[in-house]
C-alpha cells in the first residue's frame, strides 16, 4: 500500500507539471494579441555600415597658414576616392616646395588620394614621372614642368591613357590642355612700376640706370617676366640704361655678378631687379658688401619667406618682392580637378592666380605670421 501511494504521488506531479506548462504556452501563443504593431527585425552591422556611408568623401581638418590668401572651396566633395599624380618642378626650389605642400594640404583636406613626383628641372625625369603615375592608373596629372615641347609630350601620353592633366606655369599644348598661371608679364610689370616711382621720389635728377639679373634659360615665363620689368621702366624713362645679366639660378652667382655691375659702376643711383628670391638675397649681400645700400632700390619676385625678415627693415633697399600665392595654388587646383572627375565638368583652358606686391605696408595683411 505504501508502495502504491508513491506512484500516485508521482503521477499527480507530473500531471500538475503538464498543466502548468500548457497554461504557459497558451499565455505566450495569445500575447501578440494584445498589440496591433508590427514585429521589427533589426539591421544587420553590415546593413547600416552601407546605409550609413554618404555619396561623397567627408572633408578633413587641415589647418590653413595664411587665411588672407588661401581661399577653400567648402562646396566641393569627392564622389569617389580618386588618386591623382603631381610632379614637382623641382623639390630643392623654395617655390615649389611650397607648391606641392598646397597640393597634399588639399588632397588632405578633399580626401583624395595622391602621388608625389619630382621633375627636377629635367626633362628625362619628367618624361619617366608621366610614365610611373599612367601605371600607377592615377585618375588625374597636374604637371608643374617649365619646358612646353615636354608639357605637350607628356599631354599626349597622358591622353593616350585616358588621363586629364592640368600644365601648373608652363602651358603643354595650346588650345586643348588647360592651364594654370600667373601672368608672367605682369609679374615682371609690377616690379617694374615700383622701382620708377620709388626712383623718382628719392632722386629725380639722377641719370636711371637698371640691373636686371634674370634667368632666360628656364624659359619664356622668366623672359616674360624680365621683359614686363624693363618695359614698365622704360615706359617712364624711355633713356634708362639697361645691364642684363643671367643668375643662373644660383644665389652666390648672383652675388658675384651684382658684385662685378657695382665695380663697374660705382657711383650713381641703381634701380635692380631680380626674378626670384633666394637669388636677390645674394644680390643685397654684394650690395651690402659694398656699401652701396644708400644708393640702390630693389623689387624681387615670389614672396618667399626667405626676404621677409629684411623686407621689414625701414633701410633695406629691398621694396617689395611679387606675390604668386603660391600656398594657394592647391586649393584652387584640386576644385577643378574634382569637378571633371566627378562631373565631367572640364576647367577652363586659362587660370590665373591672383598675385600683389608685397611691400613693409601690407606684408603683415598677407602674412600675418610673421610679425
Amino acid at each position: 500500500m505504501k508502495r502504491w501511494n508513491r506512484f500516485t504521488t508521482m503521477l499527480t506531479a507530473i500531471a500538475v507539471m503538464l498543466c502548468m506548462t500548457a497554461c504557459g504556452k497558451q499565455a505566450n501563443d495569445t500575447a501578440p494579441a494584445e498589440t496591433t504593431e508590427p514585429a521589427v527585425t533589426e539591421p544587420s552591422q553590415k546593413e547600416e555600415e552601407v546605409e550609413a556611408l554618404p555619396d561623397y568623401i567627408q572633408h578633413n581638418e587641415v589647418e590653413i597658414k595664411y587665411p588672407a590668401i588661401i581661399e577653400v572651396n567648402e562646396e566641393i566633395f569627392a564622389k569617389e576616392v580618386y588618386k591623382i599624380g603631381y610632379a614637382n618642378w623641382n623639390d630643392e626650389n623654395s617655390i615649389s616646395i611650397i607648391v606641392r605642400d598646397s597640393i597634399i594640404d588639399a588632397c588632405n583636406y578633399y580626401g583624395v588620394e595622391y602621388m608625389i613626383f619630382d621633375n627636377k628641372q629635367d626633362a628625362n625625369q619628367a618624361m619617366s614621372n608621366c610614365d610611373t603615375a599612367i601605371q600607377a592608373d592615377v585618375d588625374y596629372y597636374l604637371n608643374f614642368n617649365q619646358d612646353e615641347s615636354i608639357n605637350a609630350a607628356i599631354a599626349a601620353k597622358l591622353e593616350a591613357a585616358g588621363i586629364p592633366m592640368i600644365s601648373i606655369q608652363t602651358k603643354a599644348r595650346e588650345g586643348i590642355d588647360p592651364e594654370y598661371h600667373i601672368d608672367n608679364r605682369s609679374f615682371g610689370t609690377i616690379c617694374g612700376e615700383l622701382l620708377v616711382e620709388e626712383f623718382q621720389n628719392r632722386w629725380p635728377e639722377e641719370e636711371p640706370k637698371l640691373f636686371v639679373a634674370g634667368h632666360p634659360e628656364s624659359g619664356v615665363n622668366f623672359i616674360e617676366r624680365a621683359e614686363g620689368c624693363k618695359d614698365a621702366v622704360k615706359a617712364v624713362m624711355p633713356e634708362v640704361i639697361i645691364t642684363e645679366i643671367s643668375t643662373d639660378g644660383d644665389p652666390e652667382v648672383t652675388r658675384q655678378r651684382t658684385a662685378d655691375y657695382l665695380t663697374a659702376n660705382p657711383e650713381g643711383k641703381i634701380m635692380m631687379w631680380c626674378h626670384i628670391d633666394q637669388n636677390t638675397m645674394g644680390m643685397l649681400a654684394a650690395v651690402k658688401a659694398a656699401g652701396r645700400e644708400q644708393d640702390v632700390i630693389i623689387t624681387s619676385c615670389g614672396a618667399n619667406p626667405v626676404v621677409f625678415e629684411e623686407l621689414q627693415k625701414e633701410d633695406t633697399p629691398i621694396l617689395g618682392t611679387v606675390a604668386q600665392f603660391s600656398e594657394r595654388f592647391g586649393w584652387d587646383l584640386l576644385p577643378m580637378v574634382l569637378e571633371e572627375l566627378n562631373d565631367g565638368i572640364k576647367p577652363p583652358m586659362v587660370t590665373m592666380p591672383p598675385m600683389d606686391i608685397i611691400t613693409k605696408d601690407n606684408l603683415y595683411t598677407y602674412y600675418p605670421d610673421t610679425k
